[in-house]
Order: structure tokens, then C-alpha cells, then sequence
């Protein structure tokens, strides 16, 4: 081998020499490059250093400078601080049991729209609608128990059967004498009427006063019924005290039937009928006395008078007719005593 290099070095030393500089060229520049490259490297770690160095700083003063904006938005003092930290504590646990009592309550709401129907009720209207549910005890009117009004009567209400009295639309017809006073104003009407089946009597019932000389007034108008309205009211304790007309002589001088035309035919047994048209109660009194009495007798006076029982008395004229005087000489009265209470629906 090393002939062969003298040989070649002999023949061509130039081609010799440069396969033998050639490689060692190579190497001394990648030696060179390698040095050059790692210095470089060493020269920017401290340049990077130094810039982390003077950024750090600049990124301190940031950061203080955020808390200090931070600190002027809250601008509390540190005691201030603890007692909004110890409010936060708790208004967290509030606000979150307040968003689940939300969600509750809408969940409710969301289920009783499906169920249409109410999520609560109140206790005052759940009392009412419970009270309403149950059954309401019997009605007491007047001390009684209000009955049928079928079962109470012992004959029956025929209207077309009851032709004496009116409701009294016809006003005032009768001159103001003779114990006739005042009666046919609206504020005299009443909510009343009298049923007597056995007078064929059904009419209105007004309000009279006295006359001047202090007797009991009779009404106006011969069709309707005068109550004494210082006597007792219909079902109450008390005597009840009605009058009305046997027969008239109107203002014109026509002659005519009243509304007791008949009132003779009732007897003991019978019964005389107040209903009220308001409540459609009907007060049914039973016939205890039907007499024929001379008014100048002190006797007579007693049907007059109040009483600690609820009656009703019932007075017409009766007896002989003085032409000149314009009076009856008698008067016939009808007493009954209140029996029973009732209502077409009870």
C-alpha cells in the first residue's frame, strides 16, 4: 500500500497531495463552524436572561398595578372586607336555597298549569268550600219548622177560587171619613198579602194608622187589607191586627163589594194565610174565634189588644147599615193562632 503511494507520489504528487489536504480541510472547517455556532448560542442565553430579567419587573409592576385598580373598584377597609367576606359566605348559601325554593315553586306552577288547578288554596275559602259541602240543618222561621206548604194546608190555594182583593194599583178610591184614612202611598205598601180560601180572599196588605179620634184606621181602597203598623208583624209575638171592607161607597158614589165580602163563612178551624212574597215564606195561622161583637162594648175592646202569643186578628164591619151615619152596627172579627211555617220548596 504505502509502495503505491510512493509510486502515485512519485507519478503525480499534486493529485497525492491534494486527496490528503482535501479531508483535512474538511475537518478543520467543521471544527471551525462548531466553535463559531456554539459561541454564538452562549452570547444570546445571557441576552435572554437579561431580557426575562428587566421584563420580570415591568410584569410585577403590572400585576400590583391590577390589584391597586382591583382595590379602588371594591374600596373597602379590611374591616369592611371581613364583614362583606362573612356576608358573601352566607348570602351564597341564601341565594342558593333561594334558586332551589324558585325552581320549586316554578316546577309546582309548571304542574298545576298541566293539572289546571291551583297550587295552593286558601284556608279561609277551603273553610267556606267545606262549609258549603255540608248539609245545611233545617230552617227555623218564627220559633218553627219550616214545613211543605202542601202539608200544612188543610184546603188548598185556588187563585180562580179567591176573587175578593186586588194588589191595590187602583190607589186611593174611598173619601177620608168614617175611620177610611191615608193608605195607598208607595212608602204604606208591604211585601204581604192575606190568603183567607175559606172568604175566597187573596189581597194586598197596606199600612193604616190611626184616626184622629185614636181607633184603628181602615184602608183607602176597599180591595186590599190595612195592618195596624204599631201592631205586631206577621210570625212575630204579638197580635198581628188586619182590617178591611165588607162593602163600599167610592168617591163617585158607586156602591160595590170589598174585600171581606165574605168573610162571614170563616169559621173555627179554618185558616188565614200571611205569605210573604219577599222571602215566599208562608205564615199559616189556624181560626181560634170567628164572633160578630157590638164595637161600644168594653167586651169587644180585648180583640184590640196586644198579646204574648203570635195571633192575628181580623176585622170587617157587620150587621145593620145607618144610611145617614154611613157605619155598620157591628163588627165581625176572625182571631187565629200561628200553627205552622212554610215554603213551596221546603
Amino acid at each position: 500500500m504505502l509502495d503505491r503511494l510512493r509510486d502515485l507520489w512519485a507519478e503525480r504528487p499534486a493529485v497525492v497531495a491534494a486527496a490528503l489536504i482535501a479531508p483535512t480541510a474538511f475537518v478543520i472547517t467543521l471544527l471551525i463552524l462548531f466553535l463559531v455556532v456554539g459561541n454564538g448560542q452562549e452570547s444570546s442565553e445571557p441576552e435572554a436572561v437579561a431580557e426575562q430579567q428587566q421584563s420580570e419587573p415591568q410584569d410585577e409592576e403590572v400585576q400590583a398595578s391590577t390589584a391597586q385598580e382591583a382595590t379602588v373598584v371594591v374600596d373597602t377597609s379590611p374591616a369592611d372586607a371581613q364583614e362583606q367576606g362573612a356576608e358573601s359566605q352566607q348570602a351564597e348559601p341564601q341565594a342558593e336555597r333561594d334558586s332551589e325554593v324558585e325552581e320549586s315553586a316554578s316546577e309546582q306552577e309548571s304542574q298545576a298549569e298541566q293539572a289546571d288547578m291551583p297550587i295552593q288554596e286558601d284556608d279561609a275559602d277551603a273553610r267556606q268550600a267545606e262549609e258549603a259541602e255540608e248539609p245545611a240543618g233545617p230552617l227555623m222561621v218564627a220559633g218553627l219548622l219550616v214545613e211543605p206548604l202542601d202539608d200544612v194546608l188543610t184546603d188548598r190555594i185556588e187563585d180562580d177560587k179567591l176573587r175578593h182583593g186586588t194588589d191595590g194599583l187602583e190607589g186611593g178610591i174611598l173619601p177620608i171619613d168614617n175611620g177610611v184614612v191615608v193608605s195607598s202611598r208607595p212608602e204604606q205598601r208591604t211585601t204581604w198579602e192575606l190568603i183567607v180560601p175559606s172568604a175566597s180572599l187573596k189581597s194586598a196588605i197596606v199600612r193604616v194608622g190611626q184616626t184622629p179620634t185614636g181607633a184603628m184606621g181602615s184602608p183607602d181602597n176597599p180591595y186590599v187589607i190595612g195592618w195596624l203598623d204599631s201592631s205586631a208583624e206577621p210570625g212575630a209575638v204579638g197580635n198581628l191586627l188586619l182590617a178591611g171592607h165588607r162593602d163600599f161607597e167610592d168617591k163617585d158614589g158607586n156602591v160595590g163589594t170589598g174585600v171581606c165580602w165574605e168573610l162571614v163563612n170563616t169559621a173555627v178551624g179554618d185558616q188565614m194565610i200571611v205569605r210573604d212574597s219577599e222571602s215566599d215564606i208562608y205564615y199559616v195561622y189556624t181560626v181560634t174565634e170567628a164572633v160578630t161583637v157590638n164595637p161600644r162594648d168594653r167586651a169587644a175592646r180585648k180583640y184590640l189588644r196586644n198579646s204574648d202569643e203570635r195571633i192575628i186578628t181580623l176585622i170587617t164591619c157587620e150587621g145593620s147599615f145607618n144610611a145617614e151615619t154611613h157605619q155598620y152596627s157591628h163588627r165581625r172579627v176572625v182571631v187565629g193562632v200561628l200553627s205552622a211555617v212554610a215554603s213551596p220548596d221546603a
